[in-house]
C-alpha cells in the first residue's frame, strides 16, 4: 500500500497524469505491446534519458528535443520529466552504471570511427571501453589467506538430548 501511495505522490509531484505512464510501465514489466504513438513516445523518452545519462546539460537536451521532433519547449520539458519517472533519476546512478554508460559511449564512438575508416581512433576508443569494463585487469584467483587467519568459534556439547532435538528440528524443516 505504501509503495502505491509513494508512486502516486511522485506522479503528483512531477505533475504527470497517473494513467499516462502506466502503459509504459506495463510495457517494461510485462512486455505488453504499445501502439504506434506509444512506441514513438517511448523512443523520445529513451533518447531524452540517454542524453541525461551521458551528462548533457538540461537546456541543451530541451533544444535537441525541440529541434529533432519539432516540439514546443513545454513539451520537451514534459518528455524529460516523464523519462526521469520511467527510467530513474540520473543523479542517483551508481558508479558501476556510469562506467557501463561510458563504456557503451566509447564503443559507439569506435563504431563511428570505423565507419569513417579512422582505425587508429577506433582502436583507442575501443581500448578505453575495455579499460572501463575492466577487461584488461588480471583476475585474482585462489583463496583469501586472511579468511584462514581468523579463529573460528566452535562449541562442543556432550549432551545427546541436544543432538536429538537438533536432528528432530532438521527433519521437521525438511518436511
Amino acid at each position: 500500500m505504501s509503495k502505491k501511495m509513494s508512486l502516486v505522490r511522485m506522479k503528483n509531484k512531477l505533475q504527470i497524469d497517473p494513467d499516462k505512464m502506466d502503459k509504459y510501465l506495463e510495457h517494461y514489466h510485462n512486455g505488453t505491446p504499445l501502439d504506434g504513438e506509444g512506441v514513438m513516445m517511448l523512443e523520445r523518452y529513451r533518447k531524452a534519458w540517454s542524453w541525461l545519462s551521458m551528462g548533457r546539460p538540461y537546456e541543451s537536451i530541451i533544444s535537441m528535443l525541440m529541434k529533432e521532433y519539432g516540439l514546443q519547449e513545454r513539451q520537451a520539458r514534459y518528455i524529460i520529466s516523464e523519462s526521469v519517472f520511467l527510467h530513474g533519476n540520473v543523479n542517483h546512478l551508481d558508479k558501476a552504471g556510469k562506467k557501463v554508460a561510458s563504456a557503451n559511449f566509447f564503443r559507439m564512438v569506435a563504431n563511428l570511427a570505423l565507419m569513417e575508416r579512422d582505425y587508429d581512433a577506433a582502436t583507442k576508443a575501443w581500448e578505453k571501453a575495455d579499460k572501463l569494463e575492466g577487461l584488461n585487469e588480471e583476475e585474482e584467483a585462489g583463496w583469501d589467506p586472511d579468511a584462514f587467519s581468523k579463529p573460528s568459534k566452535i562449541v562442543f556439547i556432550n549432551n545427546v538430548n541436544v543432538l536429538q532435538q537438533h536432528l528432530k528440528k532438521q527433519m521437521e524443516d525438511d518436511e
